[in-house]
């Protein structure tokens, strides 16, 4: 079917779900009014109930999956990753359509979703919209677990679900805390995206980095920085590239070096190959921090620690490698 065709038909089959009369306050009978400061649409009338969703980003995947509503659709890559870093979440994401990223609306209307989710970049939110309610937030939450969290909590409806995850985070960072004492939240952690597509410092606002603010942890100079001062700096305020020659903007009391989780198996094996050739670049290993054996290769759970599970995943190497110790607090399992 032409895509000017399915537009078409579906004006005709599907009714405009956001249905608010003059003074944008009435929903039809099973919806609500959804508003909220991060809504970069206007208000939108979302099912109170939803059941069968299709969701284009990892934190509101993973908190559907904490639920018993249903995610009909998301998109490949996302539960690829997902299955190499959280493998216990695999059977929850079995007989989820790949819908495509950006989504296919063919693909779409055919999973007769009730509510869509998805940032910007994600889909046609005016051509989805007739499809079914469409919610999209602003990009800021996408480094931001508790942000983003929250926000899906509220359209979902599982608020509580939200405040439990947030308290059990907060026991853990805690917990981190403690076993870190006064100098060991004095350490300055270097955090570190190496991958085939270059060499990057992640500083204050991303997601890992969000993490680390949240525990209390130092940064090294080079990347203690976010906003306008990040951007009077290097021109950028999240991932900064660095060459062989400035890796000394890597150096810190500890350094954290990820890559992204790949599954393909031609891109694992350029993947890892990087890696263990980063491991062994002389600049690199020249590094105080290397020197020291305080540079530890972590999971892909680094660079997508955009969700409350993978948070906890970055917690856990900050026990293990700060810390010496591990957690006594367990992380919350979808059920």
């Amino acid at each position: 079917m032409k895509l000017q065709h399915l537009f078409v038909t579906l004006s005709l089959l599907f009714t405009d779900f956001t249905m608010l009369n003059a003074q944008e306050t009435t929903c039809e009978a099973g919806f609500r009014l959804f508003d909220h400061e991060y809504l970069t649409t206007e208000p939108v009338c979302i099912p109170e109930n939803p059941q069968r969703v299709v969701a284009l980003d990892t934190a509101s995947v993973e908190l559907l999956l904490f639920t018993n509503k249903q995610v009909v659709g998301s998109a490949d890559w996302l539960m690829d990753e997902f299955t190499v870093i959280l493998p216990e979440l695999a059977d929850k994401l079995q007989g989820v359509t790949d819908v495509g990223y950006p989504a296919n609306l063919e693909t779409v209307v055919s999973l007769k979703p009730d509510l869509i989710l998805g940032y910007e970049d994600t889909l046609d939110v005016e051509a989805a919209s007739q499809i079914a309610p469409v919610v999209v937030p602003s990009s800021e939450l996408n480094n931001d677990w508790e942000k983003a969290t929250e926000f899906w909590s509220e359209v979902l409806g599982v608020q509580d679900l939200y405040g439990e995850m947030k308290a059990n985070y907060d026991a853990r960072v805690a917990e981190l805390r403690a076993a870190l004492g006064e100098t060991g939240l004095e350490t300055e952690v270097s955090v570190i995206g190496a991958s085939s597509y270059g060499v990057y410092l992640w500083l204050e606002n991303t997601a890992p980095g969000n993490i680390l603010q949240d525990v209390g942890l130092a940064r090294p100079e080079s990347q203690a920085l976010s906003g306008e001062a990040a951007i009077a700096e290097y021109g950028e305020d999240l991932w900064i590239p660095v060459s062989d020659e400035r890796l000394d903007l890597a150096d810190g009391d500890a350094i954290f070096v990820f890559n992204y989780a790949a599954i393909d198996a031609e891109t694992l094996e350029k993947e890892t190959a990087f890696t263990e050739g980063f491991k062994k670049n002389p600049i690199f290993m020249s590094l105080g921090a290397s020197k020291a054996g305080k540079a530890f290769f972590v999971g892909g759970h680094w660079w997508r620690s955009q969700t409350y599970l993978l948070a906890n995943k970055v917690l856990d190497d900050l026990f293990t490698h700060l810390a010496n110790t591990s957690a006594t607090t367990d992380v919350l399992e979808p059920q």
